[in-house]
């Protein structure tokens, strides 16, 4: 039997987060603002300085930063597939704008530690993006909720790099020749979720953009770890007031 897996996002679901929540009897009273972090770094910050309600949910940590008008989910694991389940559930809640944040790798020689990535567009070479949107080279974030960021970050005076990266959930299959391609196509860094971040939420009609630190360099093709330096706290740290002023506007 042959089966035409490039047109699956035409199909409809045979079940849906929607049946899933109602499964685990879940529904929380969030906000329409997400800011999704896959990694814990920001938990101590989120919980000393910003949460009014706090919720774990399915694995992960969620604080409702009721003074911003937005919630903050972390905790929910790396790679497109986790972000994917989380992302659905939180639509499924009511979610209408997201901001994916985290950290990523450079690819170029020109960006250092501590950088700050906004994605214009995600390089789709993962397993997530396809199910959701028809084939393309690139999957895109909302122009809008993009152009306000990049509004935040001018006003704020922060320095940030903005450019294409390239999704890869596949994290030690990383090889010299894609990176040399990519490098030559002038993508920034290399991420884990942001193809599927976007995919899903063209498909669901939602709002959704992401910005990265760089945590570890790739550009002289050997893996360059910088992961708790300083200058990623900070730069984290920056990220995420940058994602509070554009959801309290």
């Amino acid at each position: 039997m042959i089966y035409d897996k490039s047109k699956k996002y035409l199909e409809p679901a045979v079940s849906d987060a929607g049946d899933y929540l109602r499964h685990i009897r879940a529904s929380l009273p969030l906000p329409r603002n997400i800011i999704m972090c896959p990694v814990s770094m920001l938990t101590k910050t989120a919980a000393n300085n910003y949460a009014g309600q706090y919720y774990r949910f399915d694995g992960a940590d969620i604080y409702d930063f009721t003074s911003h008008n937005c919630a903050f989910v972390t905790g929910f694991g790396m790679g497109a597939p986790a972000y994917a389940m989380m992302a659905e559930c939180l639509i499924g809640m009511g979610a209408k704008n997201i901001i994916l944040i985290g950290m990523a790798g450079s690819l170029q020689k020109n960006l250092a530690p501590g950088d700050i990535v906004l994605c214009e567009k995600a390089l789709r070479d993962e397993g997530v993006s396809s199910s959701y949107i028809a084939p393309s080279d690139f999957a895109f974030p909302s122009a809008e909720l993009n152009e306000k960021i990049k509004n935040v970050l001018s006003a704020k005076n922060i320095n940030f790099k903005y450019g294409p990266s390239w999704t890869n959930d596949v994290l030690f299959r990383e090889t010299a020749a894609e990176i040399k391609t990519y490098q030559s196509a002038a993508i920034l860094a290399v991420e884990m979720e942001a193809a599927a971040a976007f995919a899903i939420a063209e498909h669901h009609k939602i709002n959704c953009a992401a910005m990265f630190a760089v945590s570890d360099q790739l550009a002289n093709l050997k893996w360059e770890p910088h992961f708790g330096a300083p200058e990623i706290d900070r730069a984290m740290l920056k990220i995420l007031e940058t994602c509070l002023e554009v959801f309290k506007k």
